[in-house]
């Protein structure tokens, strides 16, 4: 039996050479899981997983952005195994929520790295605090509506594989709303699947999730004019072998925002930063790392 093929590296596997460290910290009242490595004195990259994820979504980048930054992931509002506020979670209050760990853990300025929900996120946070956010790296982005019938259809798909994972959380429904994250469902760990089945097991998770999903029904998209006075350096990745709605929201941002640098990658889809992860550490830390 060849034991070398198709054996897709662990979480641990791609972290166990890397300095790095699990915590909590009382983010504004709400108890905040977060993982941290890099030099303590160098630039701060924050990393925004997407809807109901958690931070093992970036495990291919944290040891490649950790040689030059100081990284901190985090489980966002009520997502992996940070609180769940008993309320509906807009994309404010997810900022709300970013900002506030931010202070909890004496970060003034940082990076943003999001995905999906995440890089919505980190453009709301920029928005309204845009001392607090120098670049802005936008994976699989949301927040721009290109097409309101398909968004909503996105959103209606989104919510119903959640909600069914959080319902009844097996392996299969778990892989199911997972798998279609990335081209190849095979690419995907049995450690990621089963750290999201965990989480989904949480006692908590099955009355949170409607919350982690509020944001989807509506009204919360930024407007063209907020779009375009985002004057920091954003970088947008396009997954082009993924025709789909966050192809063309990648798109339509680079062409509005004034300062975009888009990055086009094959081999991908919504999860960029997993698939392609040496492509997208070395295009994300050189613009990141650019003055």
């Amino acid at each position: 039996m060849d034991l070398t093929t198709n054996r897709i590296p662990s979480i641990w596997q791609r972290l166990f050479t890397t300095t790095h460290r699990l915590g909590w910290v009382n983010a504004a009242g709400v108890h905040t899981r977060y993982l941290e490595a890099g030099p303590a004195d160098a630039p701060v990259v924050v990393m925004l997983h997407g809807t109901a994820g958690s931070l093992e979504n970036f495990c291919a980048n944290v040891a490649a952005y950790a040689r030059y930054f100081r990284v901190v992931a985090i489980d966002m509002l009520g997502c992996g195994l940070t609180d769940k506020p008993d309320h509906d979670y807009l994309i404010s209050d997810y900022a709300e929520h970013v900002r506030a760990t931010m202070d909890a853990l004496d970060i003034d300025r940082a990076a943003v790295v999001g995905v999906s929900l995440g890089s919505w996120v980190g453009a709301a946070l920029a928005l309204a605090y845009p001392a607090r956010v120098d670049k802005l790296v936008m994976v699989a982005p949301a927040g721009i509506i290109t097409d309101a019938e398909e968004e909503a259809r996105v959103a209606e798909g989104v919510r119903k594989r959640r909600l069914t994972a959080s319902a009844d959380p097996t392996w299969e429904t778990v892989h199911a709303a997972m798998k279609g994250l990335v081209i190849d469902p095979a690419t995907l760990s049995d450690d990621l699947v089963a750290i999201r089945l965990a989480i989904y097991r949480d006692p908590r998770m099955n009355a949170a999730m409607p919350h982690l999903l509020a944001f989807s029904l509506g009204g919360q998209a930024l407007s063209e004019a907020q779009w375009r006075s985002l004057s920091l350096p954003i970088q947008v990745f396009a997954a082009i072998d993924a025709p789909n709605m966050f192809l063309s929201n990648a798109y339509a941002i680079a062409r509005t925002v004034p300062n975009a640098d888009l990055v086009e990658l094959h081999g991908c889809d919504h999860w960029a930063q997993y698939e392609q992860p040496d492509a997208f550490n070395e295009a994300s830390i050189s613009f990141l790392r650019r003055p």
